[in-house]
């Protein structure tokens, strides 16, 4: 399969700096949801008293922590093109799969083992939507494989369902290319994002996603790829715009979270989640922008954290749980909301990079030493 998707269309060098600069970042907002200690959910599901501290929660893990996933797959859409003309949609696959498979297997695998299966063994109740202990291979087949459950390490379900949209690649790269055609699917995918409609066509693994954003983002790099668009905003003015944008809506949107229960409210929630990953999409391509025309000592630290942003996702939910069991034993339980919350997370997060920089350097060490492929 050698076809011509992308018209000649390269990114510019600008742009793909940016795209690197900005992974590790996207990463550490995906990673606020995992914040153990954080119980943002009973605040969500019943009314609450708006405080600072009730606002503050809500907004780190059900709006700022949600921001991560949109960006980082419309990027994979955008470059996804390149790859189809590339190497093929075959190729495309095989390599995808080892980018993104073979992670979400062996990273589950060794969290069933030495997170899942002995924390269920003292309380059934941790993660009962998930069979593990006593053995059960279909628990198991589902968390390894997200198969219509989040997985054992549970933001890998991403991997599930940024697989699916390669496996669909050459249908969304089509449909992209049919004036009218591709505006109608963009409004049709947004309706399924809202209304949860978690299936693409059929209600068939893996088809079936776990968040519908994904491909709808997904759809909207390809999209920006084939109209030749820029990643890269230029107007500081308007990059600023919208970064005050997202923060609005994102503040604003958490403020409702808190005042209203979701089961009384959940369509009005349904299109406030929306709307928050949308202008987080905005807002994030303008920090982007921003750190891609301004560079300094951040995008300098960005640039250089950036080949361990994968690392840091696969592993930072082992370290958050090992690390949050650790200081509980020795520390007693932090107060978010006082000084030992924010040495808390402080720490967990720098010791969640840091394992990430030391697990991948020791990778690399042994890739060379027995000298076979990364």
């Amino acid at each position: 399969m050698n076809i011509d998707w992308n018209q000649g269309f390269v990114p510019s060098a600008q742009t793909s700096s940016a795209i690197r600069m900005v992974r590790p970042l996207l990463i550490l907002l995906m990673s606020f949801a995992h914040f153990a200690l954080i119980d943002h959910m009973s605040r969500v599901n019943t009314a609450a008293t708006l405080d600072l501290d009730n606002w503050l929660m809500v907004l780190l893990k059900s709006s700022l922590a949600k921001s991560g996933v949109p960006l980082l797959s419309l990027i994979s859409g955008y470059l996804a093109v390149l790859s189809l003309e590339k190497y093929g949609y075959l190729q495309v696959l095989i390599r995808k799969a080892r980018r993104l498979v073979w992670p979400l297997i062996w990273a589950n695998l060794l969290f069933i083992i030495l997170i899942t299966w002995p924390a269920q063994a003292q309380d059934p109740g941790i993660r009962p939507d998930l069979q593990i202990h006593p053995f059960n291979a279909f628990g198991w087949f589902q968390a390894t494989f997200a198969f219509y459950k989040i997985p054992a390490n549970e933001p890998l379900y991403f991997l599930k369902d940024l697989y699916t949209c390669f496996l669909l690649l050459p249908l969304l790269a089509l449909v992209a290319r049919v004036r009218y055609l591709n505006v109608a699917v963009i409004f049709w995918m947004a309706y399924k994002c809202i209304y949860l409609k978690s299936a693409f066509f059929l209600e068939i693994y893996p088809l079936w996603f776990m968040r519908f954003d994904i491909v709808f983002a997904f759809y909207v790099g390809i999209l920006l790829f084939h109209w030749k668009r820029d990643l890269v905003i230029h107007s500081q003015k308007l990059n600023v715009g919208l970064i005050t944008l997202f923060l609005l809506a994102a503040g604003l949107a958490s403020a409702v979270y808190v005042m209203l229960a979701k089961p009384e409210h959940l369509e009005l929630f349904l299109w406030l989640d929306f709307a928050v990953k949308l202008c987080s999409v905005l807002g994030c391509v303008a920090i982007m922008s921003l750190l891609a025309t301004h560079p300094g000592r951040i995008t300098r630290l960005l640039e250089w954290l950036s080949p361990y942003a994968y690392s840091l996702f696969l592993t930072h939910l082992f370290v958050f749980t090992f690390f949050t069991r650790a200081w509980r034993n020795q520390l007693g339980e932090p107060d978010f909301f006082a000084a030992s919350g924010v040495a808390y997370i402080t720490v967990m997060l720098f010791t969640a990079v840091t394992a990430a920089i030391g697990l991948k350097a020791a990778w690399g060490w042994i890739v060379s030493r027995v000298r076979v492929p990364a």
